[in-house]
């Protein structure tokens, strides 16, 4: 009885030693298998300036609307505004867009790449390919354009060519307000320079 717990305790004794021996041997062998990380392959992120960002505080997708004095609803959007660090109160728009609507439905609606928003002076400004179209079928180009926010009132200066119902018009000045005769439309008013390119067949 006494050889058979010597030899227990001795199988006891040497797994003891073994058991962790062995352990140690499979943990380097992973180690030693496992691919080295290379961290020029590392997942790569996106380079963003944060100072900017919080620099410039910006506005996605804005969208103003109201109703002005004549009674048209006027709508301003934008693909993005952010505030003209030189004036206070201006801000700077990219992708603008305004229309009016008179409360007959009838509609004038003008765009350009870049422009303005003057909130104090309820004024928006556009610059660069300005188009304008009417829901009468007037097709404006102007380098510049100007529409008040409270009132119906948008003038196109710096050149004028516009696509009409009964030809081409070009002028140095477009101005389009409510017509005092039938508030519920608008009038186009054509200045200086004026010339009308007449096509009998419109």
């Amino acid at each position: 009885m006494a050889g058979h717990d010597n030899a227990y305790s001795r199988v006891v004794f040497w797994l003891k030693i073994l058991l962790p021996l062995a352990a140690l041997v499979i943990l380097s062998v992973m180690f030693l298998v496992a691919r080295t990380i290379d961290p020029s392959r590392a997942i790569p992120f996106a380079k963003v300036d944060v100072t900017k960002i919080a620099r410039e505080a910006r506005i996605s997708e804005p969208t103003y609307s109201g109703v002005t004095e004549g009674g048209s609803s006027v709508k301003f959007t934008a693909s993005e505004v952010r505030p003209d660090a030189q004036t206070k109160g201006r801000s700077l728009a990219t992708d603008p867009t305004l229309s009016y609507t008179s409360p007959s439905g009838n509609t004038a609606s003008a765009r350009s790449k870049s422009g303005l928003v003057d909130q104090p002076g309820n004024l928006a400004t556009m610059t660069g390919d300005v188009t304008i179209d009417t829901s009468n079928d007037y097709h404006v180009s102007a380098p510049h354009m100007e529409a008040t926010l409270d009132k119906t009132r948008l003038e196109a200066t710096g050149g004028i060519r516009a696509e009409a119902p009964m030809g081409r018009i070009t002028a140095d000045k477009l101005t389009i307000t409510p017509d005092k005769t039938a508030q519920k439309d608008y009038v186009l008013v054509f200045t200086g320079n004026v010339s009308l390119l007449y096509n009998p067949g419109k």
